[in-house]
């Protein structure tokens, strides 16, 4: 089965977070883990949050974890 660019990454995103269940994971940090664009990565953590597959957190501090 071959999955596109966007599904691969947001799978990333999500099994990162399922791994780290306690931590508050930012954007950047993914970006650089996974060699991926932060513009791109961005796009696909607001459509996780938008459906309530991640808990977004805004400002100073924030990140993402597992909805």
């Amino acid at each position: 089965m071959r999955l596109s660019e966007y599904t691969d990454y947001a799978c990333r995103v999500l099994m990162h977070c399922a791994a780290h269940p306690d931590e508050l994971i930012t954007v950047a940090g993914l970006a650089e883990r996974y060699g991926i664009s932060k513009n791109h990565l961005m796009k696909i953590v607001q459509h996780l949050g938008q459906h309530g597959m991640l808990q977004t957190t805004r400002g100073r501090g924030g990140g993402v974890r597992l909805g």
